[in-house]
């Protein structure tokens, strides 16, 4: 991981500064409190956001800023890579808001927490470690600040050593054996519960046993007794048989009865329906005799009807022949108003040419210039214009009275065909009424088979004659109507006796079946004899077995119901025998099981963990050493780590308290057990991918100007391809190959080289 940039805005004492990290060994110079850790913290920011109890959000959001945010480009495995996370002051607080994940130009937004994963995962740092050792992981290997350094130095051994064996990854071996130590514990109360549930297995098989024996002894019983219900079965079925053939013939007694009975009443109700329609009909043929004598002679009215019609449609025919010259009237009226249009055009046309000829002879009279040439008019001149438009009227007026004569001929011929056309008119409506009129007559003819003659058309009726016909008609039509009715309830009722006829002859012949039929029911139940007496005794027969078969079947239900209460408590003997047996079994595997954990797994772990942590007591031990004595220069003082990594100094054989150190012995004694650390910590977890760069926080507090001179050793040693150097002091400058000058004027932090 390299990197390249980072933008702050509104963070702590910077309002909005983007600032690039060449590669190679970079410082940061300035004053103190200029903002130089400052850029430090929105890295760490940038790159797992906020961390309780190690980075706040309180501490980086610019006092009276609503909002800031940092945003960090970095170099990864060939990648470039953006993260932008964002913090908002609210009421009472200060929160990170959704943030943004840019890899080769593809953004993703990203909550606090997935940016945090997601950086996990590129950083190839192990999650579970990070978390459960606050970021020192980290802070270990990449950015420590130095005060942080120090005050490991002088923490309890065994705090100090435990967060050593997280950081180095071997507390998993001790919790390996605190998890192994608590599964003997659980096993061992497991071992106990399991023996107090399986201390009366024995008895429990034992009145297994005895149950089985009681099981025995009832299956006895009921084999001796099941022969017995065989046989009252057996003699059950027979007499069931029995008395289904005796109920049988019963019923077919009592069905015979009832046909009886059915057929006596369908013969009531037969005869009394012959006595009824015998009534019908006599009463109806004295309705018809009545009906008869009320009948008058219709060939008077049917004489008077034919020659009515006939006369009537003679003349209707006669008025539709004449107005079938409608048409012809029509057209020559049409033409004739033409003619007397054509007439009234030409005399308005005249009349107008009349009219300006005669205002032209007064135009020209009153003349005296012409208003063309303006030429004197001569008198001569309007005398000759005068006559010219004189005999002009003279055609005119002879036009006009020709024109008007022939008006008035066409007016009165068109006056004669109107009153012509009218009465053809006035006939074509008389013919269409008399048509619609005459239509019912002709129905009542017809319904009567009337013949009528039709004459040819004559016109020679008068009003008052057709009326006295059509009267006549009407007279003759209600007569005829009259007896139409009376012929027509005759033949209605003669159609109804004939059907009631009928019917007492159907009635009587069923009559006679109905009487055969009931003879030959009465011999049939007559040979059937006394078949209660049989039906009696066979049903007693059948209650005596049917109790002795409740008897034998009460004692095998109580034989049975022993039986199902000793199978129950057998069976729930045996599954609780079954589940002692598997508590036995898994008591051995238990046993096996806490023998195991105890005498071979924890013994071996705690072997491995030795090892380890020798291996790692070993190569720690050796890098401080070497990494102290290169920034001492001398060898007055040499330094190693004890069992618990505990810094010891030596001068000429004697240990020196690290707290009796001068400020510059502190600082190489932190500085080189900050640099033992990152390298042991880049060899152990073999995943990270910060190996590349390591920042320095005041690595040179308290140094002689000696010591300042190693600083350059050391970081030509280190050969990373990129070192953040955090110092004011000047000289390191020199040591470097690229310098940021950092300056705060009024509170406001930038980067001015």
């Amino acid at each position: 991981m390299l990197i390249k940039s980072i933008r702050l805005h509104n963070i702590r004492s910077y309002l909005n500064q983007e600032i690039g990290f060449p590669q190679g060994s970079v410082l940061l110079s300035g004053d103190i409190g200029s903002g130089k850790s400052t850029i430090l913290l929105a890295i760490e920011f940038a790159l797992f956001g906020i961390s309780k109890g190690l980075l706040s959000s309180e501490a980086l959001l610019r006092h009276g800023k609503q909002s800031g945010l940092v945003e960090l480009t970095f170099a990864l495995d060939g990648r470039e890579v953006t993260i932008q996370r964002n913090l908002k002051r609210l009421k009472d607080s200060i929160r990170q808001d959704e943030g943004f994940l840019v890899i080769d130009g593809v953004k993703q937004f990203c909550t606090a927490e997935e940016l945090k994963a997601r950086v996990l995962e590129m950083l190839g740092y192990p999650k579970e470690l990070l978390r459960k050792s606050k970021g020192l992981i980290y802070r270990f290997t990449v950015y420590t600040p130095q005060e942080d350094m120090k005050r490991i130095l002088f923490e309890d051994p065994q705090v100090r050593l435990d967060t050593l064996r997280r950081v180095f990854q071997v507390e998993k071996y001790k919790l390996v054996r605190d998890s192994a130590g608590i599964v003997m514990q659980a096993l061992r109360e497991k071992k106990r519960e399991i023996s107090a549930r399986i201390e009366d297995l024995p008895q429990k098989q034992k009145q297994l046993e005895q149950l089985s024996d009681s099981m025995a002894g009832v299956d006895k019983k009921i084999a001796a007794l099941l022969p017995d219900i065989d046989k009252v079965q057996a003699l059950l079925k027979q007499q069931q048989d029995s008395l289904k053939a005796f109920e049988e013939r019963a019923r077919q007694l009592n069905s015979l009865k009832s046909e009886l009975a059915a057929a006596a009443a369908v013969i009531d109700e037969k005869k009394s329906l012959v006595m009824l329609r015998e009534s019908e009909v006599a009463s109806a043929k004295k309705e018809i005799s009545s009906l008869k004598s009320q009948v008058k002679d219709n060939s008077a009215a049917l004489a008077q009807l034919s020659s009515g019609l006939s006369r009537l449609k003679s003349y209707s025919e006669a008025l539709l022949e004449e107005a079938g010259n409608k048409k012809r009237l029509e057209d020559e009226l049409a033409s004739s108003e033409q003619l007397r249009s054509d007439a009234e055009s030409m005399m308005s046309r005249d009349e107008a040419l009349k009219s300006s000829s005669l205002q032209l002879q007064k135009k020209i009279s009153l003349l005296d210039k012409c208003p063309t040439c303006l030429q004197p008019v001569s008198g001569e001149h309007k005398h000759r214009i005068s006559s010219e438009e004189e005999s002009k009227i003279g055609e005119l007026n002879v036009r006009i009275i020709a024109a008007a004569g022939k008006k008035s001929a066409v007016a009165q011929k068109i006056k004669s065909l109107k009153v012509e056309l009218n009465e053809l008119q006035a006939k074509e409506k008389v013919a269409a009424s008399l048509v619609s009129e005459l239509k019912p007559y002709f129905e009542l003819a017809a319904s009567f088979n009337v013949s009528i003659q039709f004459p040819p058309p004559s016109s020679a009726m008068s009003v008052a004659e057709l009326q006295s016909e059509l009267n006549s008609l009407a007279a003759a039509k209600k007569r005829l109507e009259s007896s139409k009715e009376t012929l027509f309830m005759i033949a209605e009722k003669e159609r109804l006796v004939a059907a009631a006829e009928k019917s007492a002859e159907s009635l009587r012949t069923e009559l006679e079946l109905l009487e055969s039929k009931k003879i030959e029911l009465a011999a049939k139940i007559g040979a059937f004899g006394d078949i209660e007496a049989g039906l009696q005794q066979s049903q007693s027969s059948l209650d005596k077995l049917m109790a002795e078969k409740m008897q034998l079947m009460v004692q095998k239900a109580s034989l049975d119901k022993e039986k199902e209460n000793v199978s129950g408590m057998m069976k729930l003997l045996s599954d609780e025998i079954s589940r002692k047996e598997a508590a036995k079994k898994e008591l051995d595997e238990s046993n096996n099981l806490n023998y195991w954990l105890e005498e071979m797994f924890t013994g071996l772990v705690a072997v491995i963990e030795r090892h380890v942590m020798m291996k790692v007591h070993h190569e720690f031990n050796g890098l401080f050493r070497d990494w102290f004595a290169m920034l001492m220069g001398n060898d007055t003082l040499a330094a190693r780590v004890d069992d618990d990594f505990t810094p010891v100094v030596e001068a000429d054989g004697y240990e020196i308290p690290v707290e009796n150190l001068s400020g510059g012995e502190k600082t190489s004694c932190a500085l080189a057990y900050r640099l033992a650390l990152n390298m042991v910590i880049n060899n152990l977890v073999s995943t990270i991918r910060t190996r590349d760069l390591l920042i320095l926080d005041e690595p040179t507090d308290g140094f002689s100007a000696e010591q300042l001179n190693k600083l350059r050793d050391v970081l030509a040693q280190l050969q990373l391809p990129q070192i953040i150097v955090v110092s004011h002091e000047e000289r390191i400058e020199s040591f470097v190959q690229n310098v940021l000058r950092i300056v705060k004027e009024q509170h406001v932090s930038r980067v001015v080289a």
